[in-house]
């Protein structure tokens, strides 16, 4: 049996978002993949950004809580390891990690930069989810916290992933050194990598049994601890047809139904379970929704947890 998880966790600081009515034209931006989530904005004022944004936006909470942002948003819908600015929200099953939960933890952590996009609220309308028009997030990772993350995995360690979009990026890498492997393009350090909502596919036809521990190491191969991987996935993780590489663990909250996040956490628990039932039975045992919701831990079907009492 493996006894000691390693846990993957990210940090990113919300942005500000404007509060007072913007008269523009919408200029998308080219790089932004065409979904309606990226554009052009110029500012005039003598500030920086930084500076501009602390005076005159918000905490951009989810649109679904249907009110403002209130001061106390602030520091509650904020990791409480955060570190660069950049993301449009927060990762929010990482609003459950208290300071005295880390310190437990110690040195089985692992943690990411991701920028979370505005998309991730974006509900699923289309009748065929792959009709969906995924979102492209931006992540950066240490070369040294990836380099752990393979240690972990051929230690046989098993490994918690918390949220749903660490996940994605964890099984974006996966796929992004398949792509390495292969000499395909933007697989190169020092150029921006990027995976397709659907680049998966191809890749699994080709390389149907590299492990997780191959695919990653050819990310870090060859760069140093300090060096930085950065890139951007629009991956779709569906039920029914994708299956987890890397994880064994998700730690997440509860989602909306229509979202493409509900579609991950039922891709991760397989046909085996039905996430309709799992999340009947948490709203009857009052269980909250959503960001400001509860946590809750999934597990890969047939993988068990380790007692307590199990060194």
């Amino acid at each position: 049996m493996r006894h000691s998880f390693h846990l993957l966790t990210s940090y990113a600081h919300g942005i500000l978002a404007f509060t007072s009515d913007t008269q523009s034209i919408w200029e998308e931006d080219e790089d932004g993949g065409g979904n309606g989530c990226d554009c052009v904005v110029k500012i005039h004022s003598n500030d920086n950004l930084g500076t501009f944004l602390d005076v005159n936006g918000s905490v951009p909470i989810p649109p679904y809580l249907h009110r403002e942002a209130v001061l106390s948003d602030k520091e509650r819908y904020q990791n409480i390891y955060c570190k660069d600015g950049g993301s449009v929200a927060a990762p929010t099953a990482g609003l459950h990690f208290t300071d005295e939960v880390l310190k437990k933890l110690g040195d089985n952590t692992s943690l990411l930069t991701l920028h979370v996009g505005a998309g991730t609220f974006m509900p699923v309308l289309s009748t065929n989810a792959k009709d969906h028009s995924m979102h492209a997030e931006h992540f950066f990772i240490n070369v040294g916290e990836l380099r752990n993350v393979v240690q972990a995995l051929e230690a046989d360690k098993p490994l918690a992933v918390v949220g749903t979009t660490s996940t994605r990026t964890l099984e974006s890498l996966y796929w992004l050194g398949i792509k390495k492997l292969r000499g395909l393009p933007n697989s190169q350090y020092m150029k921006q990598l990027e995976l397709g909502q659907f680049e998966w596919i191809p890749l699994s036809v080709a390389d149907p049994t590299t492990t997780p521990v191959a695919a990653l190491n050819a990310l870090i191969d060859g760069l140093s601890d300090n060096d930085i991987i950065s890139g951007k996935t629009s991956l779709m993780i569906t039920p029914n047809s994708y299956k987890m590489k890397v994880i064994d663990h998700l730690v997440t909250n509860f989602h909306a139904p229509d979202s493409t996040l509900m579609l991950l956490v039922s891709a991760f628990l397989g046909t085996q379970n039905d996430v309709t039932k799992i999340y009947e039975d948490a709203q009857r045992k009052g269980y909250r929704f959503l960001s400001y919701g509860d946590s809750c831990l999934f597990s890969k079907p047939g993988l068990e947890l380790p007692s307590e009492s199990a060194k």
